[in-house]
């Protein structure tokens, strides 16, 4: 596409035109999802992190007159966004450890006792919906406490696959437990343990 082309697309995109919007969505989105799924390695967090990128730049379209390569800016939003739901990603990964470790711990008294008991029943159902590679890899980072690095050298995997695994076998769980449980994970983070 020649910049001059370019322009006038991104001129008819800020007013608002959405079959301009249409087609640069069609020539640059391939871009896109590959930047961010180097960056994820999960198929479905790059088709929503693509999905939410464009969206921003439609909701943003009066900007797109001073922008000299739609390539760019789009590939800049891209990393950008990305990086933030990385970062959710891990710091819901990081809550719900806190979550199945302070239940592994809970031995104080009978009624822990139940609790933990149930919380295991919980635990086990949603454990066995995953894959048996995914599961392996939950019990070796999140029951054991091995690192991505040990659990990768005990499967005799790359790091990058455990890290995949473990970011959806999270997803399941996080799910199961604001459906399940009936609460919503931030909320039960910060309500029941000091993180």
């Amino acid at each position: 596409m020649s910049f001059l082309n370019e322009a006038c697309i991104l001129k008819q995109i800020s007013e608002g035109d959405e079959k301009a919007f249409s087609e640069i969505y069609s020539i640059f989105k391939p871009d896109l999802y590959r930047l961010v799924y180097k960056i994820l390695k999960s198929a479905d967090l790059t088709n929503d992190t693509c999905q939410d990128v464009f969206i921003k730049i439609w909701e943003d379209r009066h900007k797109l007159t001073e922008v000299h390569s739609f390539k760019n800016y789009l590939l800049v939003a891209g990393k950008n966004h990305s990086l933030n739901v990385l970062k959710k990603v891990l710091s819901e990964e990081k809550r719900l450890s806190v979550f199945v470790s302070n239940y592994n711990e809970a031995d104080n008294g009978i009624e822990e006792n139940l609790q933990s008991d149930e919380y295991q029943r919980f635990l086990q159902s949603v454990l066995s919906t995953l894959t048996s590679q995914s599961r392996r890899v939950f019990q070796l980072c999140r029951q054991q406490g091995m690192s991505y690095e040990e659990a990768a050298e005990t499967m005799g995997v790359s790091r990058s696959l455990i890290k995949k695994h473990m970011v959806k076998s999270m997803k399941i769980l996080r799910i199961a437990v604001e459906r399940d449980l009936g609460i919503a994970c931030g909320f039960l983070m910060s309500t029941i343990f000091a993180i």
